[in-house]
């Protein structure tokens, strides 16, 4: 008996060895918190919270990888973004998302679903003179070279992310055309409003809703005297019509910062503000945004646990 016991004594001795000579495995987690569904037009935010170190992160989403800013508060690691669908771009269904985390174990990737939903938006009905509705053949070159100074100046992805929320209302002015409205022009339907149209007198002063780096200043025969700035992580907003410019390509601008002065200038019908935020390469509707904060967005969100393995 007293061998036996020597026996298991020795054994158990070896097994304890073994445990403190093999580091022990730690389970770590990244919480991501999403919406379950969102309606088409509307913006929402992703939020990636981990407690073990993560190098990059960045989300796929309608085709476009967008790398998200990390941020060390209260010792993890934290990432935002924002993002949205397009009216008339996006349909109704489930949207996947794709998070890629980069850490030092390696790279761990996650799918989350979204469920987009229809948004009923205003049809407005005219029929106009044909000289109203189409340019001139005269102005298609330029028209055509426009096109793809603004695509350049929409694709610009910078990490860094400047903005926040809720944003700076630009002007003072109600919204006479919201985001969504459709127009159906002698019978031909027309894309959706990709922005928020606000009443305002020539030589009302224009805030910047967001701050950033002005990416594009510029005279274009749709949109007039415009200006584009990149506020990070995909997000640009944009400002059309306007009677003056204040700010230069490559002008660093904080929030409230007057941008340039209201106007009618290009194929604009009356004094206004054209307002436009583009998200990921989504045009999105940016009212609920003046109003909302980080926290309100992330009210009732989802919420999706990946494992990141790491050794003590």
């Amino acid at each position: 008996m007293a061998r036996l016991n020597n026996r298991m004594t020795a054994a158990a001795g070896a097994a304890l060895l073994f445990m403190l000579m093999v580091p022990a495995v730690v389970f770590a987690y990244a919480n991501i918190q999403y919406p379950a569904s969102v309606g088409v037009g509307k913006p929402f935010v992703l939020r990636v919270t981990s407690a073990a170190p993560v190098e990059k992160i960045s989300a796929v989403w309608q085709g476009r990888t967008i790398p998200l800013d990390i941020s060390i508060w209260n010792e993890k690691y934290i990432s935002l973004g924002l993002f949205g669908t397009q009216a008339g771009k996006v349909k109704p269904g489930v949207s996947r998302m794709k998070i890629i985390m980069e850490t030092p174990g390696g790279k761990k990737e996650a799918d989350i679903s979204i469920r987009v939903h229809a948004v009923k938006y205003r049809e407005d009905h005219l029929t106009l003179p044909e000289n109203m509705v189409t340019p001139p053949k005269s102005v298609l070159n330029r028209i055509a070279a426009e096109r793809k100074e603004t695509g350049r100046a929409l694709s610009v992805l910078t990490v860094s992310r400047n903005w926040g929320l809720p944003l700076v209302r630009p002007v003072s002015g109600i919204v006479t055309s919201p985001y969504g409205r459709r127009r159906i022009l002698n019978k031909k339907p027309r894309n959706h409003h990709g922005g928020v149209d606000f009443r305002s007198a020539v030589g009302t002063p224009v805030k910047a809703a967001l701050p950033g780096r002005v990416v594009l200043a510029g005279d274009h025969y749709y949109a007039g005297k415009s200006v584009y700035v990149d506020s990070g992580g995909g997000v640009i907003s944009h400002y059309f019509h306007l009677d003056s410019i204040a700010v230069g390509e490559g002008d660093v601008i904080p929030a409230g910062k007057t941008i340039g002065k209201s106007g009618n200038t290009g194929r604009s019908t009356g004094p206004h503000l054209h307002f436009g935020l583009s998200i990921a390469g989504q045009m999105v509707d940016s009212e609920p945004l003046f109003e909302t904060t980080l926290a309100g967005l992330l009210k009732d969100t989802s919420l999706k646990r990946v494992e990141l393995t790491g050794r003590k």
